[in-house]
């Protein structure tokens, strides 16, 4: 009977030794995550500051595009006022010869 028992405990120490070095390897492929999720997090932080670079560059390419559209008014409005003006010496000019 003694040495049903004996053998019986080393059964199961066995056991826990299997169970603990299963534990180990669950608990190294969980830090292995945790430092992937790391990684991911720090890739997607950075994704996100080019983004935001990204979209300030847009912003100012926006904003120069509206200033450049305003200059293009004004250009414009000059042109029209110096078609005028041309019109207005012609129709003289005619008046005169």
């Amino acid at each position: 009977m003694h040495s049903f028992i004996n053998e019986y405990q080393r059964l199961v120490n066995g056991v826990l030794r299997w169970i603990n070095e299963d534990q180990r390897l669950v608990n190294g492929v969980l830090r292995w995550i945790n430092e992937d999720q790391r990684l991911v997090n720090g890739v997607l932080r950075w994704i996100n500051e080019y983004q935001r670079l990204v979209n300030g560059v847009l912003r100012w390419i926006n904003e120069y595009q509206r200033l450049v559209n305003g200059v293009l008014r004004w250009i414009n409005e000059y042109q029209r006022l110096v078609n005028g003006v041309l019109r207005w010496i012609n129709e003289y000019q005619r008046l005169i010869n």
